[in-house]
């Protein structure tokens, strides 16, 4: 099995709910988050995770850019902010501002802001984690 990029028909069937967008929108993100991932044969990535983080990357920037609600953010993978306070009776969890925390691409203002961004940063962090030290 060699790393492949995923082609719009990839993205649609593991991601139906971005199909009211346009194939050529849709295949420019592709494109975009295929470069920011890196080149097939220059990649850190294991094999495995290749296709699914440029998927991943690409739903989130599509979420982003409010492609599935012509341009106005959408609620579809939002992510609400870190959660600040939580009670078990009566149930209440309070979340934080998105933004909040320690800043940069893991607080609310980037990745972390969509469902689809944590789950690529998850897979950054399992692919790029610090050596093991014993």
């Amino acid at each position: 099995m060699a790393f492949t990029v995923p082609t719009y028909s990839d993205f649609m069937t593991r991601y139906p709910v971005f199909a009211p967008i346009s194939e050529p929108l849709v295949q420019a993100v592709l494109d975009e988050a295929a470069g920011t991932v890196g080149a097939p044969d220059r990649t850190r990535w294991l094999e495995g995770d290749y296709a699914p983080a440029i998927m991943l990357l690409t739903a989130h920037t599509l979420i982003v850019d409010g492609a599935l609600s012509g341009g106005a953010t959408s609620s579809v993978g939002q992510y609400a902010g870190p959660i600040t306070k939580e009670r078990v009776g009566e149930v209440e969890v309070t979340y934080g501002a998105q933004g909040s925390g320690s800043g940069g691409a893991a607080s609310g203002d980037g990745l972390a802001s969509t469902v689809y961004g944590q789950r690529y940063l998850a897979l950054m962090r399992a692919n790029f984690s610090g050596p093991m030290v014993a």
